[in-house]
């Protein structure tokens, strides 16, 4: 098991600075949203040729206290082939002011990801302008987290979608390196299977809407929001979550007839 180096506080430019190297290998475009407390706000991008192809977007780093996240990411893109048949859209560190501080909040003290409401941060409303400047709505959404309350790894999955569950299957990928959630509640939520949290498209808090609900109830699409226990070391953590984001994505490639990855 490869050894993990987990971001800290004076690690945010260097981690960015690798994961930029990364992604122009393999010719994303890297996009600027804004700057924050002098960190830059980028995603990166990278469209099909077809103009039909479905859009992925895979996020980390909400919460500052949450590192295994973006740690996940950077070892997927290392070694991750990204398929052309898809447009991609890749946000490893949405909170890089948190992540300097070591907090589940940014600078200002706010959830973001309870944000997407109220659009408070510069954070979530640059995010959610550049969403909607985009010409194509977003189909599957992948969300890096981890609960360090739980025992076990489990994802929650809102569907708006008319396309079959990948949840059973990433499951079954992620209890390979890991332990699943077998009880609950967890998070305040009953469990519907080991590891799973079928999650309506509503939010929790009336007002605090995350990343995830908001997505779903502005496009139809999956999201998978994958939460790795906390009672588990850094290195189990990111191996659950990078088997997380490979199953999905091996489970899209395979129902769009491509496999590079396979």
């Amino acid at each position: 098991m490869k050894s993990v180096v987990l971001i800290t506080a004076f690690r945010v430019t260097d981690f960015i600075d690798r994961f930029a190297g990364l992604m122009a290998r393999q010719e994303f475009v890297r996009e600027t949203l804004g700057s924050v407390c002098g960190d830059p706000l980028w995603i990166w991008t990278r469209h099909s040729r077809d103009p039909n192809a479905p859009v992925i977007f895979l996020s980390a780093g909400i919460h500052g206290d949450e590192r295994c996240g973006p740690e996940a990411l950077l070892r997927l893109v290392e070694n991750w082939t990204f398929s052309n048949r898809f447009d991609w859209v890749i946000a490893p560190l949405l909170n890089p002011s948190g992540f300097r501080q070591g907090t589940r909040c940014n600078e200002d003290g706010t959830d973001l990801n309870r944000d997407f409401l109220r659009c408070q941060c510069l954070e979530t409303r640059a995010l959610m302008d550049w969403w909607r400047r985009q010409p194509k709505s977003c189909d599957l959404h992948l969300s890096l987290h981890e609960d360090w309350e739980a025992e076990g790894f489990y994802l929650y999955e809102i569907d708006t979608s008319s396309r079959e569950s990948l949840a059973a299957r990433i499951l079954a990928q992620v209890a390979e390196t890991t332990v699943l959630q077998e009880t609950g509640p967890v998070d305040g939520h009953q469990l519907t299977a080991p590891g799973l949290i079928v999650h309506a498209p509503e939010p929790d808090e009336a007002d605090g809407w995350p990343e995830a609900i908001w997505l779903a109830r502005t496009w139809p699409l999956q999201s998978y929001t994958f939460e790795a226990p906390g009672q588990q070391s850094c290195e189990v953590r990111v191996e659950g979550l990078l088997a997380a984001c490979r199953g999905a994505l091996e489970l899209v490639e395979e129902r769009t007839g491509c496999g590079e990855n396979s």
